[in-house]
């Protein structure tokens, strides 16, 4: 097992930068991007972090920016982590997860693996614990709190495949100052699944996961957010301060057809947030009377919205599980099923009572596409 002394300050500065990559230029850029925050961040004198910072430029892996700096009046150079840097502090991370570490936990030094230091206090801690450590040695919060998780109403998350663009502007949200993002989808495309993808990939966040229903009332909905909100923070009286707790993560889960009372609710609930983060999924064939917010609120960047569609082709045709398909066969099964997850998972499983009841496929269509599927080339 690599020992984590191969780690140099040029890797941490670039792991360091790569917690902060956005899918668009942000406003204004964190602290922790300009000279004195990596010099702070990684533990090096701020005189050494132009020699860092110029060698990961050389390489192509950041590049340098004058760009307005949160906290700060005037504009300040920042350095950016391009996608080739992104590719390569993905590469050192995968690495990371099997190297040896000297820990320091509650003043005692012991030995963990990157992927043990994973386990114990999530990615996100992990790649700024490494980031930071001094003289060799990871240091770990032994009081920091475990960050309350209430996905019992979550789906399982099962095979995922793409994504990648969706992923990356939701986690552009969550370290923007937006507050509401919703992601619109039709029934099969996998809205729901992308969502818990991401919390999965979140486990730095509290998260309350509601799955709506035509049953789900007003009281309902105000109990469980309140009272989520109260185990966070005992401060936490009203629905309004629940809305405030700056690490809590509210996912509402297929926003479709409900309540008059519940849609005045999350009304209402999009000018309260303020400090939280509300990510809900919701179909676009919604009718007009269900929506809760307007086009003023998206034009203005209180609400974000994410339209998805189907898969990439690629990421389509793994999940169908066609290695060898006839390349035409493979192209009227992506054009017929507009690669939405739903129905390649039916057709990979040969599933047609199930495209019957599912799909808009008529009966024949839908034997016309499982025998195109095992048409090989």
């Amino acid at each position: 097992m690599l020992e984590s002394e191969q780690i140099n300050v040029i890797d941490r500065v670039l792991l360091h930068l790569s917690r902060f990559v956005t899918e668009s230029p942000p406003e204004e850029y964190p602290p922790e991007s300009a000279q004195a925050g990596i010099a702070f961040a990684v533990g090096i004198s701020r005189t050494h972090v132009p020699r860092a910072v110029k060698g990961l430029m050389k390489d192509g892996l950041i590049e340098e920016l004058t760009a307005r700096v949160k906290g700060h009046d005037r504009r300040m150079n920042v350095y950016v982590v391009t996608q080739e840097g992104m590719r390569k502090a993905d590469d050192f991370w995968r690495s990371a997860q099997g190297m040896l570490f000297s820990v320091m936990r509650d003043g005692n030094l012991t030995k963990m693996s990157g992927k043990e230091i994973e386990d114990l206090v999530g990615k996100r801690k992990t790649i700024a614990a490494i980031s930071q450590m001094t003289d060799g040695i990871v240091v770990i919060d032994e009081h920091r709190r475990t960050p309350l998780r209430c996905l019992d109403e979550a789906p399982s998350l099962g095979e995922f495949l793409g994504r990648d663009t969706e992923l990356k502007a939701m986690e552009a949200f969550v370290e923007s100052d937006r507050r509401v993002f919703v992601v619109l989808g039709n029934r099969g495309y996998g809205a729901t699944s992308l969502v818990r993808k991401f919390v999965e990939m979140r486990d730095d966040l509290d998260v309350l996961w509601i799955t709506l229903n035509l049953r789900t009332t007003v009281e309902e909905l105000q109990s469980k957010v309140v009272g989520f909100g109260k185990k966070v923070n005992k401060d936490v009286e009203s629905l309004v301060d629940a809305l405030g707790v700056e690490t809590a993560l509210y996912v509402i889960d297929d926003y479709f057809s409900v309540d008059d009372q519940v849609v005045e609710l999350f009304s209402s609930m999009v000018d309260m947030v303020d400090g939280a983060k509300m990510i809900m999924t919701a179909r676009q064939e919604m009718p007009a009377y269900n929506w809760f917010y307007h086009k003023p609120q998206v034009d203005t960047g209180v609400v974000e919205e994410l339209k998805i569609s189907g898969l990439d082709p690629e990421s389509a045709k793994r999940l169908l599980g066609s290695a060898n398909i006839e390349a035409d066969a493979l192209k009227r099964v992506l054009g017929m099923t507009r690669c939405q997850p739903m129905a390649l998972k039916m057709l990979r499983d040969g599933d047609l009572e199930g495209m019957k009841k599912n799909t808009m496929f008529t009966s024949e269509e839908a034997r016309y596409l499982l025998f195109l599927k095992e048409k090989t080339g």
